[in-house]
């Protein structure tokens, strides 16, 4: 609930420029994709003032669309969002982009490699969605 409540809390600058870091993407990117110049976005994330409400709904898009990844990508609506310490999503952006990666992409990858080690694909074979409904 806390998470849906953040989703419709106006964005503050502070966030859009941390977000921006760990996409990879710059304040000129921000600008094409919100249709306006970078001295906009400029303002926007150094005043202290409320981001217009057209421009937040376009960056929430934007942010949601990232999030998805390759799943956006592919049409398929699956959405997984992950709670990381300061610190712990700090590192998780370190190690992403020494890999050329964005944070996103990383994690991705790092949960798709334990999800098909041994022990998961024999949780995977076990759980109930996978078992053949019982015939009378």
């Amino acid at each position: 609930m806390a998470q849906l409540l953040k989703m419709e809390a106006d964005l503050n600058s502070q966030e859009i420029i941390r977000w921006l870091k760990a996409a990879g993407h710059d304040r000129f990117w921000l600008a094409e994709s919100c249709g306006v110049q970078k001295r906009t976005v400029d303002n926007w994330l150094s005043s202290s003032r409320a981001i217009p409400r057209k421009a937040q709904l376009i960056i929430k898009a934007l942010m949601a669309s990232e999030l998805a990844g390759p799943v956006a990508q592919a049409g398929v609506a699956q959405n997984l969002v992950l709670h990381f310490s300061d610190n712990d999503f700090a590192s998780i952006c370190d190690i992403a982009r020494v890999l050329g990666m964005s944070p996103v992409q990383w994690v991705e990858a790092e949960v798709l490699k334990v999800i098909h080690t041994e022990p998961y694909k024999v949780l995977r074979a076990l759980s109930p969605a996978k078992q053949k409904p019982k015939s009378d």
